[in-house]
């Protein structure tokens, strides 16, 4: 059974490094939704060979995003935590916030980019100015994508 549960964690490691998240926050997800109880902190730092201090940190990230709980068992003094079960939720909120992050980023760099080049728009650098609104095309496709984000996750169900 550990062979098979180190493959599965091995594979959400994959899947989420892929999507640009945190080996650790990965490992940890991926044991505690594959356990059968919570685990205390202790425990998933020996299962994962991982430092107290990132196991820490890591599950301070998991419980942010909504992803485990810390649970309290008669008798033990420190909580232990579990997995949210609904990883579905829990990828597309992260996805979700994911973008809207960076289209904060790149949004005011694009309108300052639109600024300047209306000043400076000549037939030398149309070419450019013709990819520059490609990308303000996509996002504003983007933009519609997330603003109609729940509608789309629901009818995917």
């Amino acid at each position: 059974m550990e062979k098979a549960r180190d493959m599965l964690i091995e594979a959400a490691v994959n899947l989420g490094e892929s999507l640009g998240l945190n080996r650790a926050v990965c490992q940890i997800y991926a044991l505690l939704y594959l356990s059968n109880a919570p685990l205390s902190p202790t425990e998933i730092g020996k299962t994962l060979e991982m430092s107290k201090g990132n196991v820490s940190i890591n599950l301070r990230t998991l419980e942010q995003w909504n992803a485990v709980r810390k649970v309290w068992k008669k008798g033990y003094g420190r909580p232990l935590y579990t997995a949210n079960e609904n990883i579905e939720e829990i990828i597309f909120d992260k996805l979700k916030t994911g973008m809207e992050k960076r289209l904060n980023y790149v949004k005011p760099i694009m309108k300052q980019v639109r600024k300047d080049g209306d000043k400076k728009l000549s037939s030398k650098n149309e070419k450019f100015f013709i990819r520059v609104n490609k990308i303000e095309k996509l996002i504003e496709k983007i933009e519609f994508f997330l603003r109609n984000f729940e509608t789309i996750r629901t009818i995917a169900k």
